[in-house]
């Protein structure tokens, strides 16, 4: 795992307890430091013998996600952007799910340590993609 994200774990004390709940879907609870009262809660599915996931990798995605979420104001933006209908009944709790996580993600982490995440995220994937050519 990238060294920012160990960096965040730390930082943030964070763990995760997993539960199997069935094949390959597991209730993942992510509690930290930064606001000891909040359990942090999502069923994460993977793929078919991958077995269960590891905290850095759910931080990692779920940085992704804020990442993508942060630069629109609504959907209507975000569902352009995307190409997603917003007739289509799963559009509109997509977008909102989104906002979610990163509103629950920024509380987990606290303001500091959830830019530093970001941050992170944005120097990792500048630096792969320089890699690239």
């Amino acid at each position: 795992m990238s060294d920012f994200i160990n960096d965040v774990i730390e930082s943030a004390g964070l763990t995760m307890q997993v539960v199997d709940t069935e094949p390959d879907v597991y209730a993942c609870t992510i509690t930290g430091t930064v606001k000891p009262d909040l359990e942090w809660k999502r069923n994460i599915t993977t793929k078919p013998g991958r077995g269960s996931p590891s905290l850095g990798n759910v931080l990692y995605y779920y940085a992704l996600r804020a990442q993508e979420i942060r630069q629109y104001d609504d959907v209507l933006g975000w569902s352009n952007d995307n190409k997603r209908d917003l007739n289509d009944p799963k559009t509109i709790p997509e977008f909102k799910q989104l906002v979610q996580d990163k509103t629950d993600l920024g509380l987990l982490l606290g303001e500091p340590i959830y830019q530093t995440l970001l941050t992170g995220l944005e120097i990792s994937q500048a630096i792969h993609n320089a890699a690239r050519y």
